[in-house]
């Protein structure tokens, strides 16, 4: 039985994707489709819509909204090119029923068959994934929900198949949250990975800033400004549980209190804190206590971004005339080591999920673009080309590694929108939503 979160009124409600009928298709995971950082050539893959297996004819408009959404998935990749013949006998979607010739003489490489059926507001959703040139079943899964739930259902299929193909997770049940100032506050909002379906998160008419996920994705740090009894401002850590909207407060000590990022094992947190004077960097445990002061230095420490072994931290410091980023390459010992030289500004570094690469934000010339670089400082490209006075800043990365989210005025107002680490694929996520900042792609 899978938990899948769905989200109502910046509350986490549960409800439960029941998987049955799972096809255990042997012990050793074949991968059909290698994914690495070269332009792999793509698969012809054919998804035949769903049949009705049900004793109505009930839910024919669910099961084409389903294969929709599942279609979009597919293309989202960038791994398949697409077989849609016409009039092509669907004689069902059982392994006696497929014509593995016919399939093959159209070039198909994969095919997606299923059925479905509803009974009330209960859905049945059967997916079949066969592999043409062997002839064999790789992935066999029904799926029970409510009928409410199809589109998790669809993305939950298009997980499947991915991870079935490649032996990597795929990313259409994960989430982005941001910033934006729509209600003009700063709120926290949620999405979609592809954009759809933002819900507010946050109702505190304040400013919140630099949200943060858990590695489990079931929390978010994030900092928002507070007003005490004196009537004095200040700038306060919190984190919010996802699954009942509580939050908690973190850290309010005087200044600021943000920037703040997870540690992977989930049990503290690396931020900024002002205290003392300075910004610099301390670790905290989930209740707010020093664990340890990270940096001593009279200049500017913010921004930190953790490796994802968890072992060093790369972060934004004012050390040089122009600000630049640096290496805490042991947490213990507070070694730092410079990682950037050029540019006149460089900020919000996000490290990779694989820990190979660093996105970060540079500026020349008076805007901002985005680069990446590798942890040892070569390896230095650009990823993005702005205008004058347009920004393209705060990337993210997606949990596989294979798309980046960021921030950018190109329209005017902050958008959010999405490119891969090659510099293809730029498309927009997210526009005309006031202006939003801070994207942070969750955890699988």
């Amino acid at each position: 039985m899978k938990q899948v979160f769905k989200w109502k009124n910046g509350l986490c409600l549960i409800f439960f994707l029941v998987i049955v009928g799972s096809l255990k298709l042997g012990t050793t995971k074949q991968l059909y489709i290698v994914i690495d950082n070269a332009k792999l050539r793509k698969s012809i893959l054919s998804f035949q819509p769903l049949q009705n297996i049900g004793s109505s004819a009930f839910g024919a408009s669910v099961a084409r909204q389903i294969y929709a959404w599942g279609m979009e998935d597919l293309k989202f990749t960038n791994y398949f090119d697409f077989v849609v013949p016409e009039n092509f006998e669907n004689k069902g979607y059982e392994i006696y029923q497929i014509p593995f010739n016919e399939w093959a003489s159209l070039g198909t490489e994969f095919l997606i068959q299923g059925g479905y059926k509803l009974d009330r507001e209960n859905l049945t959703v059967d997916i079949r994934l066969y592999d043409i040139k062997s002839a064999k079943l790789i992935l066999g899964k029904t799926y029970l929900a409510k009928e409410k739930d199809a589109e998790v259902v669809a993305h939950r299929f298009a997980n499947d198949v991915i991870e079935t193909l490649t032996g990597q997770k795929g990313i259409f049940q994960s989430k982005i949250v941001f910033v934006s100032d729509k209600t003009r506050f700063s709120e926290l909002y949620i999405m979609d990975f592809n954009g759809k379906n933002v819900k507010q998160l946050t109702y505190h008419r304040s400013q919140v800033m630099a949200p943060s996920w858990s590695s489990d994705g079931r929390w978010l740090a994030y900092s928002r400004y507070t007003t005490n009894s004196e009537n004095i401002r200040n700038l306060d850590l919190f984190i919010l549980e996802l699954a009942t909207g509580k939050e908690r407060l973190v850290s309010s000590r005087p200044g600021l209190n943000s920037g703040a990022v997870w540690a992977p094992d989930g049990k503290s947190l690396i931020c900024f804190l002002t205290f003392e004077g300075n910004a610099e960097l301390y670790q905290l445990d989930l209740s707010g206590n020093i664990i340890r002061r990270l940096t001593f230095h009279d200049s500017v420490d913010v921004e930190p971004s953790f490796s994802p072994d968890g072992k060093r931290v790369v972060f934004s410091s004012s050390r040089k005339p122009a600000a630049h980023l640096y290496l805490l390459e042991d947490l213990s010992k507070r070694e730092v080591t410079t990682l950037t030289f050029a540019g006149q500004h460089n900020s919000t570094p996000a490290w990779s999920p694989k820990g190979d690469r660093i996105a970060f934000a540079h500026r020349f010339n008076s805007q901002f673009d985005l680069f990446l670089i590798n942890p040892n400082g070569l390896g230095l490209v650009r990823l993005t080309q702005s205008t004058y006075r347009k920004n393209n800043e705060q990337p993210s990365w997606s949990p596989d590694g294979r798309h980046i989210v960021f921030a950018s005025n190109r329209s005017g107002k902050y958008g959010l929108y999405r490119i891969d680490p090659d510099g293809n694929e730029e498309v927009s996520l997210l526009l005309n939503f006031g202006n939003c900042h801070y994207p942070a792609w969750s955890p699988f």
